[in-house]
C-alpha cells in the first residue's frame, strides 16, 4: 500500500467533508475529557487527543493555544453543565435526586479531578468551580427563604454533599459491594442514597 495512505489521521488525515469550527472544538474537548479521566491529564499528550477526535493536531494549537487550556476548557466545560442542572433545579432540598443524578452523570470530570489530585497535578483545573458555587449560592438562599441562615454553614453543609456524591460517582461498586447492598439494583441504592443526603440537607435547617 501507498505510504501516502498509511499517514497518522493526527498529522495528516485524509480528505474528507470538512467539519466547522464548533464540530471540531467540541470533538476536542469531548477527546480531552475522556482521555484525562481514563489517564490523567499528565499522561495525555496533543497527539492522543487528536487521534481521539479524528482531527490534525495542529487544530489543538490553533483552536486553544496549548493542552493545558484544552484541558481547562474541557473541565470547565463539564462544570458548567452540572452549575445549568443545578440552577434549574426549583428547591435545593426537595431536588436533591437531581442534583446527585446531574453529578452522578459527570463521572468523567470527577475522574479527571481525582487522578489530579492523585498526580499531584492541578495545573489544568481552573481555580474556580461554578457547580459548587451555584450550590453554596443555592443553600443560601433556601435558608434565607426559610427565615435565616440555617443550623449549619453552606458552605459545610455543600462540601459534605459534594463528598458522599463525588464519592459515590467514582468508588459507588466497591461501596455497594462493601456495605453489603450489591444484592440491589444500582438505581435503588442510588434514590435511597438521595434520600439520606435529602435528610442531611433538612437537618442544616433544623427541618
Amino acid at each position: 500500500m501507498n505510504k501516502e495512505h498509511e499517514r497518522d489521521p493526527a498529522i495528516a488525515p485524509r480528505r474528507r467533508d470538512r467539519r466547522s469550527r464548533e464540530d471540531v472544538s467540541e470533538a476536542l474537548i469531548e477527546a480531552a475529557a475522556a482521555l484525562a479521566s481514563e489517564r490523567g491529564s499528565g499522561h495525555v499528550t496533543v497527539r492522543d487527543i487528536a487521534l481521539r477526535a479524528g482531527v490534525n493536531a495542529t487544530l489543538v494549537h490553533r483552536y486553544y493555544g496549548s493542552k493545558h487550556n484544552l484541558m481547562r476548557a474541557a473541565i470547565k466545560r463539564a462544570q458548567d453543565r452540572l452549575a445549568m442542572r443545578i440552577e434549574e433545579v426549583p428547591d435545593i432540598v426537595e431536588g436533591a435526586a437531581a442534583i446527585i443524578h446531574a453529578t452522578l452523570q459527570e463521572r468523567e470530570l470527577i475522574a479527571t479531578l481525582t487522578r489530579a489530585a492523585l498526580d499531584g497535578v492541578f495545573d489544568d483545573i481552573p481555580a474556580a468551580n461554578p457547580a459548587l458555587a451555584v450550590l453554596v449560592e443555592r443553600f443560601e438562599r433556601a435558608a434565607a427563604d426559610r427565615g435565616g441562615r440555617g443550623r449549619r454553614d453552606p458552605r459545610i453543609v455543600v462540601a459534605c454533599l459534594s463528598a458522599v456524591a463525588v464519592g459515590y460517582a467514582l468508588l459507588g461498586d466497591y461501596i455497594r459491594h462493601g456495605t453489603g447492598l450489591d444484592d440491589h439494583p444500582a438505581d435503588e441504592v442510588e434514590a435511597m442514597l438521595v434520600e439520606v443526603l435529602r435528610d442531611v440537607a433538612r437537618l442544616a435547617f433544623g427541618e
